[in-house]
């Protein structure tokens, strides 16, 4: 008796209504569960906002009678009120379904995977797989399940799923939600990582963006050119942030009229990101194809002439974009095993995609720059320090919208020198080869152009650091007087030049020698700006020994009457300087310590409430993190509860 199936449903039953919400969710939604027990699922789908809702069941087994030969079909919405579908479409095309009540209409998606005739089903599919570039393993495995019935009611949410999880229905997706005003963070950046794997190509352990772009890179451009030249140029261009994936773009496989068709959209409707994608790949093949250097001229002025502090800058925005998706990923542990260039990677993707549907509409990007800023700028940053162990040579700071256009210009002159005699005797040449009035050089920022971009972190310099500058930050760091001038050398080329241990020795030794107190310093902004410079010359040196003096310097401003530093200030020179800890324990250790130190403090106001959450924020980029804070978690909690 206690095998019977009903008793086992009913024990179920009953266990599902003890269970917490979660539990009975998940359990409820799991297939196996389901038929193990006997359940069967039903669900409530509604349409938009529009407060009409009905029964799964009901609206399903509708069109599986239109499919089968009905042409019409009357079901009820859960408020009881009666709704009739009805097939369209003419002789040969695949049949399209409305329900419609008084004036109301809903154009229904694509359930032809209900059909009873195979031939039906299967057409369905690869035209489905076709338009939204379905990849061949996804479509293979539901042409195997469509070969032999149609699906069921639980698979059909599956197979919708697969198609929702690609850029090209993503795209449509967020184009509709900006002009209907609904759109979303969950819209926004679908918490999917089979979406983003198909955005950028999946990750294959690539150790630098360079291996990346030569393999799985490469792979993903020529999938995407298979399936359509002229659309997947356009979808390659949304992985233009590194130079090394644009080089591996088969742009020959464009047609003239194809390759001018594609520039003119970059040039009218691009993305930034695109658009410095199109300069790269234009000035490579702008030999064989002079048709395109108008456009390109024209590419090169819209980046060169955006204001960044203007209310509808596109630098500005796609920064935005780029912190909100990466914060997302972030949030919700979306590559949270990879490293952090490939998660970047997407980021950056996904913020170009969203910066293209946003291209001649009406939305202020400047209010929709700060709306994405104040939902995902903790989390960005927070991750993006805790990220430095991994990859050392690149800050939050650096996703500015005036660092962004720093590095375009960077690249573009790259490029230009690249490809210099491509560019020589054309109209190109004096913006951006040359360097008179007008020019890339003559407007560029040389030092903040050749900072490493959000791919580059994990990279060592290739640039040698001269004698010459060698010397410098030798002599100033052998200064008497200890203070912010001692550090500008060492400090401005730790990002650009391959600093040594020894250089980073020298610095702790002056911070040492002078008691860990930095004389005249002209404001709180100039010792700021020397801590977390230190911080970061003790993470690209990898130099546990500047770390730990710098924790003393610290300790000794914390207290300063005149420039005493905030927890927030505190806690980023903290997780910065961790990052001359390369082993995960080592970090661990050494961050959760410090943040220890900081939680049993002198804490006022509001800094109990600002470092706990800093500390769980953390936590939650690095779980292992929690095994050396769970003290500091357990006073800060005491100090906020007071």
């Amino acid at each position: 008796m206690a095998n019977s199936p009903y008793v086992r449903a009913a024990l179920a039953q009953a266990a599902l209504e003890m269970a917490p919400p979660l539990i009975r969710r998940t359990l409820i939604e799991d297939a196996t569960f389901r038929d193990e027990y006997g359940f069967t699922g039903d669900a409530v789908l509604s349409f938009g906002d529009s407060g009409v809702t009905v029964q799964r069941s009901d609206l399903l087994n509708a069109l599986r009678a239109l499919l089968s030969g009905r042409k019409q079909f009357d079901i009820k919405d859960t408020e009881g009120r009666k709704w009739r579908v009805r097939k369209l479409g003419d002789d040969g095309e695949l049949p399209r379904f409305r329900m419609a009540r008084d004036k109301q209409r809903f154009e229904l998606p694509d359930f032809c995977a209900l059909s009873p005739d195979r031939e039906t089903r299967l057409r369905s599919l690869a035209e489905a797989a076709a338009d939204v570039n379905l990849p061949e393993d996804a479509e293979t495995l539901w042409r195997e399940v469509l070969d032999e019935r149609a699906l069921g009611d639980d698979e059909l949410d599956a197979y919708h799923s697969d198609f929702r999880d690609t850029p090209v229905h993503m795209a449509r997706t967020i184009r509709g939600e900006i002009y209907a005003g609904t759109s979303s963070i969950s819209s926004l950046v679908p918490p999917s990582r089979r979406y983003f794997e198909r955005l950028v190509g999946t990750y294959d352990g690539s150790a630098s963006i360079h291996d990346y772009a030569s393999g799985a890179g490469k792979a993903h451009f020529s999938q995407l050119f298979a399936w359509q030249p002229f659309d997947g140029f356009l979808f390659s261009l949304l992985l233009s942030s590194h130079a090394s994936l644009t080089a591996e773009i088969p742009v020959d496989q464009l047609g003239h009229d194809e390759l001018v068709r594609a520039f003119e959209f970059l040039d009218k409707r691009g993305d930034r990101l695109s658009q410095l994608g199109g300069i790269d790949v234009g000035l490579r093949v702008l030999p064989t194809r002079p048709e395109i250097l108008p456009v390109l001229e024209r590419l090169v002025g819209r980046i060169r002439d955006d204001d960044v502090e203007g209310k509808q800058s596109d630098f500005n925005l796609l920064s935005a974009l780029f912190v909100l998706v990466d914060g997302e990923l972030s949030r919700r542990r979306i590559f949270a095993a990879e490293p952090p260039f490939y998660r970047r990677f997407a980021a950056l993707a996904q913020g170009a995609l969203i910066h293209r549907q946003l291209v001649n509409t009406t939305i202020d990007f400047d209010r929709f720059a700060k709306w994405a800023l104040d939902h995902r700028a903790a989390e960005f940053y927070l991750q993006s320090l805790a990220d430095m162990r991994l990859e050392p040579r690149w800050k939050p700071d650096l996703a500015a919208a005036s660092q962004m256009k720093a590095d375009f210009f960077g690249r573009i002159m790259i490029a230009a020198n690249t490809y210099k005699e491509h560019v020589a005797g054309t109209a190109l040449a004096p913006v951006i080869l040359e360097t008179g009035p007008g020019s890339l050089h003559a407007l560029a920022d040389l030092f903040h152009a050749y900072l490493p971009g959000p791919l580059e972190g994990a990279e060592v310099s290739q640039n040698v650091l001269p004698p010459d500058m060698a010397g410098t930050i030798e002599a100033q760091l052998a200064a008497e007087d200890v203070g912010p001038a001692s550090f500008i050398a060492l400090v401005n080329s730790a990002l650009i030049f391959r600093v040594g241990h020894d250089q980073a020795e020298l610095a702790a030794k002056a911070l040492k020698l002078g008691n860990y107190r930095l004389s005249n310093v002209k404001d709180k902004s100039e010792l700021i700006a020397v801590l977390n410079g230190l911080a970061s010359v003790a993470a690209a040196a990898r130099s546990h020994h500047l770390a730990d003096e710098l924790r003393i310097l610290v300790r000794r401003y914390l207290r300063d009457a005149q420039y005493a530093l905030s927890i927030e200030e505190a806690v980023r020179v903290c997780v910065v300087a961790g990052a001359s800890r390369t082993y995960l324990n080592d970090w661990r250790d050494f961050v959760g310590d410090w943040l220890t130190e900081l939680a049993f403090g002198d804490l006022k106001d509001n800094d109990g409430r600002v470092l706990y959450a800093h500390l769980h924020s953390l936590c939650h980029a690095v779980p292992e993190l929690w095994v050396s804070c769970g003290r500091a978690d357990a006073a800060l909690m005491a100090f906020n509860a007071r």
